[in-house]
């Protein structure tokens, strides 16, 4: 079994060191999306925050008042950074899909977050104006609002599921330990039996890791706009 040949991790640890020490709002925000990217959302605390910039956990609470508050901006941080696209003559569905690549983007950039947006979207103004244009397109369409709102939500979810699992992606494991991981995880599949999981045991690297991460967003998001097109084809039947 030849294990994949590189890890694609969303961060190592270690990696908010690389980010500035002055204590400010915006400085424990990004310290924060770093760790969270590095570690995971869960192993984000106020004390590991405080060991990063050499105070007391009491110190940030100047600048958060509590864990809460940081998730909500960390959340919201991550949406400030959405670029909507200007698609004056594109069909609804093109410009839909290049909404559905714009939030891609941003969640790709800080993976250790995406549980946030699901929570966040509607509490920002990047995000209220994605789900706006995203709504907008949908009933241009002919939708109802039941099923433009449905879709609507459908997009993000499916979005966070495509970033949070994409193959090959661990975060908080040591780059030195990756490839290790990925091997067990492969062969683990690979010595079931053949003759009962045929297509598992041939498949097996393709489903822990992806060659090509392009390719698996691209091939994700097309899947989902087939849907939508052919609901929006339904209705007006």
């Amino acid at each position: 079994m030849v294990p994949p040949s590189g890890p694609k991790q969303a961060g190592t640890r270690g990696s908010a060191a690389r980010v500035g020490d002055e204590l400010t709002r915006e400085s424990v925000i990004e310290v924060g999306l770093a760790l969270a990217d590095a570690d995971g959302l869960d192993n984000v605390t106020i004390r590991r925050l405080a060991q990063h910039f050499s105070v007391t956990p009491m110190a940030l609470y100047w600048h958060v008042k509590n864990k809460d508050e940081l998730l909500e901006a960390m959340g919201d941080q991550v949406f400030a950074a959405l670029e909507l696209p200007a698609a004056p003559n594109l069909s609804w569905d093109e410009h839909y899909r290049l909404l559905l690549v714009a939030l891609l983007d941003v969640l790709r950039a800080h993976p250790g977050t995406v549980r946030l947006a699901a929570a966040r979207v509607l509490h920002n103004d990047a995000g209220r104006e994605l789900t706006e244009r995203a709504l907008a397109l949908l009933r241009g369409a002919g939708l109802s609002v039941r099923a433009s709102a449905d879709i609507a939500r459908s997009s993000l979810q499916t979005m966070m599921m495509l970033v949070s699992a994409e193959p090959g992606v661990e975060r908080g494991v040591p780059e030195t330990q990756w490839a290790e991981l990925m091997a067990q995880k492969a062969t683990a599949l690979t010595q079931l039996p053949a003759e009962k999981y045929p297509n598992l045991v041939e498949c097996a690297e393709a489903l822990v890791d992806c060659d090509d991460d392009t390719v698996y967003y691209r091939d994700g998001v097309a899947l989902f706009m087939s849907g939508v097109q052919a609901q929006v084809a339904r209705s007006s039947a």
